[in-house]
């Protein structure tokens, strides 16, 4: 309690006057007590009433900042997202700041500034461990994870992914794990640990394609086939590697003819390998078709719009 020296009534400090003034009657209160008109600007009244806007401005700017990830564009989508953490730390919502960090550590890995990265997933971690949101915990510890991985910490990183691994089986949450599964690998193959790279990618596709459905498009199926055959044709699995690259194409020749023609591209080299020349030389023809009828036209006034890169692991969490 503090004592003005001009009023000898004991009078509460700013946190317990508004402690009361949520009780249903400001206007007694805001009489009885005069120190509540000093308090500051955050603990006012009127904050009070504010408190559902900054949560709707949070929401609507955490939506803007989805958005722009689906659409590739990660400075806009981390702008929206840091105005987001803005209102809802105003508001004081664990839960909601903990799911906004996990979305900036991803959008800062994808623009390759892996030390923001790993903060704001430390952050994430710290906001959402003591909350009863265990599915948003298991999002942030999966973003810790690949932050520990982007410092070369692979040991700390295996050992948080596994107990976001553990947490999503406990939830029951399978497309979860599969994701957690492709960032393993990617954590074995830096390890050099190449069979439990590959077990962890077959995990991840079977999961994925039992809830691929939850996700829009077949970008991850796409890149964990096309890890799995990297993977295999530097084991020497070649006809494993072809099966996969073949899948791979085969999801995203209508859809994406960049990447389709990367694809084919690797399929050529494959064959040459095996001395296919003939098949070899059928896929590159192909690849240089698909890549001219990607480019724009010169006779197009039009400046072309970027394509976004597919994302990598750190897009999926």
């Amino acid at each position: 309690m503090q004592v003005d020296e001009f009023n000898p009534i004991p009078m509460p400090s700013p946190r317990f006057a508004i402690a009361y003034l949520t009780q249903g009657r400001p206007v007694v209160l805001m009489q009885a007590f005069p120190v509540a008109q000093t308090i500051e600007l955050r603990y006012h009244l009127s904050w009070l009433q504010s408190v559902p806007a900054l949560l709707e401005t949070g929401k609507t700017q955490s939506a803007l900042g989805h958005l722009y990830c689906q659409l590739g564009e990660w400075d806009r989508a981390a702008g929206a997202y840091l105005r987001s953490l803005n209102a809802f730390n105003h508001a004081e919502d664990a839960v909601a700041l903990g799911h906004t960090l996990t979305h900036l550590s991803v959008v800062f890995a994808q623009r390759q500034q892996y030390r923001w990265a790993y903060d704001y997933a430390a952050q994430a971690v710290q906001h959402l461990h003591n909350t009863a949101d265990d599915a948003g915990y298991a999002a942030a510890l999966h973003t810790l994870g690949m932050g520990h991985y982007y410092r070369r910490r692979y040991r700390l990183a295996l050992r948080t992914l596994e107990k976001a691994l553990a947490l999503r089986h406990e939830l029951g949450d399978e497309l979860g794990e599969a994701i957690t599964l492709g960032c393993m690998g990617r954590v074995y193959i830096a390890r050099g640990e190449h069979w439990c790279a590959l077990s962890c990618y077959e995990a991840a596709l079977d999961g994925y394609r039992q809830h691929q459905t939850l996700l829009e498009g077949n970008s991850y199926e796409i890149m964990i086939r096309r890890r799995i055959a990297r993977l295999a044709k530097s084991a020497g699995y070649v006809d494993l590697a072809i099966a996969h690259f073949e899948a791979a194409l085969m999801l995203c020749q209508k859809c994406d003819r960049e990447l389709a023609a990367e694809i084919l591209t690797d399929l050529a080299s494959m064959h040459e390998g095996l001395q296919q020349n003939k098949r070899a030389l059928r896929y590159h023809q192909q690849a240089r078709q698909l890549q001219q009828s990607a480019k724009p036209k010169a006779s197009e006034n039009i400046a072309p719009t970027s394509i976004p890169s597919q994302p990598t692991e750190e897009g999926y969490y």
